[in-house]
């Protein structure tokens, strides 16, 4: 915690020094080494997106671009995968509607969620769960269009089938 206040304090002084994109990185960063497993509280996880977003949009130029772009992905799949857990308990409990919301609201906030064929399959399944087929395919249909290897593949591929089958009828 003292080391998120001195470099946010150096930011507030010193907002153009050259180092300051230095400072701005081992901010996201302390963040970053503070979060939590997804089953815990996010805030340091929020914390640290926030901070490596603020990085990239006032120091994209900056020789640690590249390593924040790869620690803000991590920061947003472990955000996504807190999400993605708590859908998969509902999904468990046979609690579908929140299910939905859990899940398309996972993939509205962070569209690239590297987890993200599970998170279609599941959605699908708690769709076709509410009697919602025509909703369900499409997610169906991008899991199969956007994965090359995923272990809901097969089930995808049958259940893409007999939607449309069952939908010609």
């Amino acid at each position: 915690m003292l080391a998120i206040n001195e470099f946010r304090e150096f930011l507030s002084y010193f907002p153009t020094h050259a180092r300051a994109d230095y400072a701005q990185y081992k901010l996201g960063l302390a963040h970053y080494k503070q979060m939590l497993n997804p089953e815990r509280d996010q805030t340091e996880t929020m914390a640290a997106i926030s901070e490596f977003e603020t990085f990239l949009v006032q120091y994209q130029a900056s020789e640690y671009a590249g390593e924040v772009r790869t620690l803000l992905r991590q920061s947003k799949d472990r955000l996504g995968e807190s999400d993605y857990k708590v859908g998969l308990f509902y999904y468990r409990v046979k609690w579908y509607p929140g299910a939905i919301d859990r899940f398309k609201g996972l993939l509205g906030r962070d569209p690239e969620y590297s987890n993200r064929d599970a998170v279609y399959f599941y959605l699908a399944e708690s769709l076709i769960k509410v009697n919602k087929p025509a909703e369900a395919l499409p997610y169906f249909e991008r899991l199969l269009a956007e994965f090359e290897k995923s272990e809901y593949l097969e089930q995808a591929k049958r259940r893409v089938a007999e939607l449309k089958a069952s939908h010609a009828n």
